[in-house]
């Protein structure tokens, strides 16, 4: 296994890197960084395109790892103040990589018979993003659409609260007028939520092919898309509270789904 040494903070390879951490950066090179032992791992279990491997100095404790997984890529050592300058968790684990954006077939997905969609318009934290993917995986989505104003896919803190779903679960960047339009024409129905909806999410029974209507944090769904929705439900809130955070609605909606699949 080689294993080239950076030093030099004018290495090309590094001022590629260093430019993927932008959003136009990503756009242009159409990969992502990743960090940490977990997140690899996770690519490597999915099949993902691995672009280039970097550890931090000291090689030889990853070598047998990636012998043993057999990871095809070029393989870096940094030294650790160009490492640190990549990073951008507080605790990095010497370990971090270059991955290729992969690019799902939707159709196929479209034509399954049982399956459930979200549909997110405009989730701009990332954190709740990267949970809800997470909890997507955990509920077996058959996929999820990100409408215009959600924040980006491969932002840090995105890929990071995945945990590893960003490379499980299909994912497609869409204009959500049209991606609805073609579920309709394929008889996916649309769920939107609403605390005016005239019936609890528990209550309603939800068919085969469903897609599920999420909003923006802090005025939910846009009133044109949630205008598109063929039924809205409510989560009943005795406590009173004005709204439930994002994701935790999208739980407990895709939670409902797989509870009733079970009945």
């Amino acid at each position: 296994m080689l294993w080239t040494m950076i030093t030099s903070v004018q290495n090309t390879a590094l001022k590629r890197w260093k430019k993927i951490k932008t959003r136009k950066g990503r756009k242009e090179h159409q990969s992502f960084l990743i960090e940490g032992e977990h997140l690899i791992q996770e690519a490597i279990r999915s099949g993902a395109k691995f672009v280039a491997l970097m550890v931090e100095e000291q090689q030889e404790k990853w070598e047998m790892f990636f012998s043993t997984h057999q990871v095809e890529a070029p393989y870096y050592v940094l030294s650790s103040p160009i490492f640190q300058s990549l990073v951008e968790t507080e605790t990095p684990q010497g370990v971090m990589a270059e991955i290729e954006m992969h690019r799902w077939e939707e159709n196929d997905l479209l034509e399954r018979g049982t399956s459930t969609f979200l549909l997110l318009d405009e989730v701009q934290d990332p954190g709740n993003l990267g949970t809800l993917l997470r909890t997507a995986q955990g509920m077996g989505v058959t996929g999820v659409y990100l409408g215009h104003g959600t924040v980006d896919l491969y932002n840090p803190k995105v890929v990071r609260a995945t945990m590893g779903a960003i490379f499980h679960v299909p994912i497609f960047p869409r204009n959500l007028d049209l991606a609805i339009q073609s579920m309709k024409q394929k008889g996916i129905t649309i769920v939107g939520t609403s605390p005016h909806a005239g019936q609890c999410h528990f209550d309603y029974s939800f068919p085969d092919r469903t897609a599920i209507l999420l909003g923006n944090e802090g005025r939910g769904v846009n009133p044109d898309v949630l205008a598109q929705a063929d039924v809205e439900v409510q989560i009943p809130m005795p406590g009173n509270t004005e709204s439930l955070n994002v994701s935790v609605t999208g739980a407990i909606l895709m939670y409902e789904r797989v509870r009733q699949s079970y009945r």
